[in-house]
């Protein structure tokens, strides 16, 4: 399960949980914010750098940008719905509602 990678998706910016170390980070939403991000997760995952895949609530057109991303580079996704990223939250009794307790959540 190291390999899936929550990301919590706003306007500017967006929380990054990746579960090999436990690395928490925040990039910015963009094209460029993207690159960096991909870079690091190639340095850390070297060889299986393939079975990265990324989960993500769906933010309405704050997302594209990643969605665009992964077709690019070929990274698999899973945009999750807004009720049921809330209801899981509930459901493992997560309260803290910030953007790195999100992207946690989804990792």
């Amino acid at each position: 399960m190291n390999n899936y990678i929550g990301l919590d998706i706003s306007k500017a910016s967006n929380s990054i949980y990746i579960p090999k170390n436990s690395l928490e980070t925040e990039i910015a939403n963009t094209d460029e914010g993207l690159k960096k991000l991909y870079s690091k997760l190639k340095k850390l995952y070297k060889k299986e750098i393939d079975s990265v895949v990324f989960v993500y609530e769906a933010t309405g057109s704050y997302s594209t940008l990643l969605e665009y991303f992964c077709n690019k580079k070929k990274i698999k996704c899973f945009k999750v719905d807004a009720t049921q990223s809330s209801s899981f939250a509930t459901s493992i009794k997560n309260r803290s509602k910030t953007d790195r307790a999100d992207a946690r959540m989804l990792a």
